[in-house]
């Protein structure tokens, strides 16, 4: 199951928002208007909150997604969850300033748009609505148009500061990197900035469990995932270079045609062939179908329903000369776990990331036992 829905898309990049961010709305009535007894003002309040914040989370991702656009990097969507929002890219600038602009571009924005939130929150100090700290504290819990300004202007700050935190998937891990890429170029920066990252995760992690904040405890447990999963990119990268995927391909794959009826997927299912498959038609690549499509065909629909109508049309597609580190980086950002490739409009193959995991996997057995041999030699000369 897709757990995330399209809202909108915005100069070509997809809105969208996992459904578990939806459970904000209820904590945010609890917490506004049900413990403070405050009733449905409270309740209210609470919920325009909630999409107030998401709207300044889309803007903090939109200044990152947009000034990657600018440096040729293909953003496909921008998705919100409870912990914040990501914007999932192809790849990375291929220059540590451009990534470092890239980075610096989300809490720029946010606190830009911090900037008339903090000049009306001064006004308020100046003009007696707030007094003291605790005054301002309090009104961050007050259903009124001056705890509605308070809570904005705190979050946009809190949204740039807390994604300078040194680690992956945050902003400062991505300028860490850049700072790192510098000295030591692009993979031993990111394997150094990876660690940074775990250890400032672990070190997160313990203090959301001192404080019994869960919240922090799943950030920490997401950046050390992130961090891990960076560090095996890289790992990826440096194993196999520029191999073109046109080494990996397999050309014996089964295709789907679009006037094919579900039933044809379900039996390629039985047979154990692995999605997505292949849509063609006329030796083009017009769809693709993957386990998530025809299960939820399957139940809707019925097995009698053209592959046409429910195949999907808009999915990474791969060149000959495109690299298996590339295509590993769009199959974790589409969520595929094999890609097309085409040459033109040309069909010619497929390629899966359990090929790019054997492949790496030898490479690297072979990187290990080469290694063994020269350093044998080395101790025979001595």
């Amino acid at each position: 199951m897709d757990w995330a829905v399209t809202l909108g898309t915005v100069r070509g990049i997809q809105i969208r928002i996992h459904l578990t961010f939806l459970l904000l709305i209820p904590w945010a009535a609890y917490y506004w208007g049900i413990a403070p007894r405050r009733g449905w003002p409270g309740v209210l309040f609470g919920v325009a909150i909630i999409y107030a914040v998401f709207v300044l989370i889309v803007l903090h991702e939109l200044a990152h997604s947009l000034v990657a656009r600018h440096y040729g990097v293909q953003v496909r969507e921008i998705e919100l969850s409870p912990i914040g929002g990501v914007a999932k890219m192809d790849s990375i600038p291929q220059k540590p300033w451009q990534e470092l602009t890239m980075a610096l571009a989300g809490p720029l924005a946010s606190l830009a748009s911090a900037v008339p939130l903090g000049l009306i929150v001064l006004w308020m100090i100046q003009e007696g609505i707030i007094r003291s700290r605790g005054q301002f504290l309090y009104l961050l819990t007050k259903p009124s148009w001056q705890g509605f300004v308070v809570n904005l202007f705190v979050c946009n700050v809190l949204l740039a500061v807390f994604n300078l935190f040194p680690a992956f998937p945050m902003d400062g891990g991505r300028i860490l990197r850049s700072a790192l890429a510098w000295r030591m170029g692009q993979t031993r920066g990111t394997l150094w900035a990876a660690h940074i990252g775990q250890v400032g995760a672990v070190a997160l992690g313990i203090f959301g469990v001192l404080s019994a904040n869960v919240i922090l405890i799943l950030i920490a447990l997401v950046i050390f995932g992130a961090a891990r999963q960076e560090y095996r990119a890289t790992e990826l990268q440096a194993t196999l270079g520029g191999m073109p995927v046109s080494q990996a391909l397999m050309t014996t794959t089964p295709c789907l045609s679009p006037d094919d009826r579900l039933a044809c997927a379900l039996e390629l299912v039985r047979q154990g062939h692995s999605a997505p498959y292949a849509v063609v038609g006329g030796g083009r690549l017009v769809g693709l179908l993957n386990l998530v499509d025809i299960t939820s065909a399957l139940e809707v629909y019925g097995a009698e329903v053209r592959v046409g109508d429910i195949m999907r049309q808009r999915f990474p597609i791969l060149v000959p000369k495109d690299t298996l580190a590339r295509a590993h980086q769009l199959m974790a950002t589409s969520g595929l776990r094999a890609l097309p490739v085409v040459e033109g409009e040309q069909f010619l193959g497929m390629v899966s990331a359990q090929q790019i995991q054997g492949i790496q996997a030898l490479l690297t057995a072979q990187s290990r036992r080469e290694q063994g041999e020269r350093e044998l030699a080395s101790r025979q000369r001595k």
